[in-house]
């Protein structure tokens, strides 16, 4: 992402930029002036410096002499302009330039240092500003009563220019380092917040976006990891929502799955039942045959009248309507009063029904709940076991706690069909298994039971054969 003008990078640029330049320009404002200061003490000191020689060599001397030693002087130090004047006022000897000062200017006593807006002392010179910042005044004391007076340039515009000539260069280093420092600034102010920018309208497209650096600690930090873990959370939101309604469109499509088969079950009964009376009352059937054709339609009924219990049930536990009424048994003795009905099914069609649960193993389960559920297993296992084969029916203590098996020995199922006998309606052979009376439902109805009891199933091809296993809670007699 490039850096806009205008954007926060711009902003924090030029702000910065403005605040180094004013910072700049200040303290060269600063310094200039404490040089044009430092400058021109510098030169007052030099001037006074340079009249000491004067003041010594008149000390004691006549005015005659002071004026000769004057003019010797201005010979050799014709830069400086100065006069010498007499106690009475009168002006002894006075170079062509001098600017005499004005008339009521007052010289006070040589030991005392004067302070104030007109004029000040240092030692036994006083110091008088001229109408010109560029010039100065010293009076002092020569021998006896005869005053020197001196006018003194002190060149300001000069030292300004050449400070700013010599500090041109220096002023355009300083930028060059400002514009740089300011880039950087906004540079490292600016990228972290594009970044997070970038994020968030990646983010808004449900983008993929990587975490945040985790060097970075202070506030941006803090912010680029507030943002990643908010994303985190609406993107596992989104997930489960999705999750949801994907869940929602398979419950939609099943239960139209099941009422379009379950109408279809009911429906061929009842046309069949329809049928029969109908016959009776147009006579098609002879009042001999009247006793076998009612029971026969009362065989359907009964049908009928399990299927929509069911039916019923299967209602019940998708929609969670049951109560589980869990209670304590001992799973050997629980299993084995379940059995009879089923091994009467088993005896006629010449099957080995193998029963090997230990009396140790006890669980904790809803009894009439596994009970519809192991029956309909059972009676599955026998259905699908040819006749004269064996069914095992065995438990075992596992890490999950205890796992109880149903296998068909000698038989195959399809890996393919194995997930369809659990749709509801399913029938491998539907002639068979209307002749056997089942209705379909029967893996259903166990798969419902089991998964709203919490207990871990699977239906599996073994080397020995078909196995339904299920893994229940355990609890050991001899441990309770």
């Amino acid at each position: 992402m490039k850096p806009r003008l205008f954007g926060i990078f711009g902003k924090v640029f030029f702000y910065t930029l403005l605040i180094l330049l004013l910072v700049i320009s200040v303290m060269l404002v600063f310094f200039a002036d404490q040089i044009k200061s430092v400058v021109g003490s510098t030169q007052r000191e030099q001037i006074a410096e340079v009249f000491q020689t004067l003041i010594q060599e008149t000390k004691g001397k006549s005015e005659d002499d002071i004026v000769r030693i004057a003019q010797r002087f201005h010979e050799t130090n014709a830069s400086f302009e100065f006069s010498v004047m007499s106690s009475d006022g009168e002006v002894l000897y006075r170079t062509d330039r001098f600017d005499m000062p004005p008339p009521d200017l007052r010289l006070p006593d040589v030991p005392e240092v004067v302070r104030g807006e007109s004029f000040h002392t240092t030692g036994k010179f006083l110091l008088s500003p001229s109408a010109s910042s560029e010039k100065v005044q010293f009076i002092t004391l020569l021998s006896g009563d005869v005053k020197l007076q001196v006018s003194g340039t002190i060149s300001g515009a000069s030292i300004y220019r050449e400070f700013f000539e010599r500090t041109f260069v220096a002023f355009l280093l300083l930028l060059a380092a400002s514009v740089a420092a300011a880039f950087l600034f906004a540079y490292r102010i600016a990228e972290p917040i594009r970044n997070i920018a970038g994020d968030t309208r990646r983010m808004s497209l449900l983008e993929s976006v990587p975490p945040p650096p985790a060097a970075r600690k202070d506030e941006i930090g803090q912010l680029a990891n507030d943002v990643y873990k908010m994303y985190k959370a609406l993107k596992s939101t989104i997930r489960q929502l999705e999750t949801e309604v994907e869940r929602e469109k398979e419950m939609e499509e099943n239960q139209r799955y099941f009422f379009s088969a379950a109408s279809h079950e009911l429906k061929t009964p009842i046309a069949a039942t329809s049928a029969l009376l109908e016959g009776m009352l147009e006579k098609v059937i002879e009042p001999s045959e009247y006793p076998d054709t009612l029971r026969e339609c009362l065989k359907m009924m009964k049908e009928q009248n399990k299927l929509v219990s069911e039916i019923l049930e299967i209602v019940a536990l998708n929609n969670h309507t049951l109560v589980l009424r869990k209670e304590q048994v001992c799973l050997a003795r629980y299993l084995a009063a379940n059995l009879p009905a089923c091994l009467s099914i088993a005896e006629a069609k010449k099957q080995t029904v193998d029963f090997d649960v230990p009396e140790k193993l006890s669980c904790t389960i809803d009894s009439k709940l596994f009970g519809k559920a192991f029956s309909n297993i059972m009676l599955n296992a026998i259905q699908n076991t040819p006749d004269g084969g064996r069914i095992r029916v065995y438990a075992n203590e596992s890490e999950s706690g205890i796992r109880l098996c149903v296998l068909n020995e000698g038989v195959s199922i399809s890996p393919e069909l194995l997930p369809k006998l659990f749709e509801p309606f399913y029938r491998e052979d539907r002639s068979r298994s209307r002749e056997q009376g089942r209705s379909g439902l029967g893996l259903a109805l166990v798969k419902k039971a089991l998964e709203f009891m919490g207990i871990p199933y699977a239906l599996e091809n073994t080397v020995e054969g078909v196995r339904f296993r299920m893994d229940l809670p355990s609890l050991r007699l001899d441990e309770s």
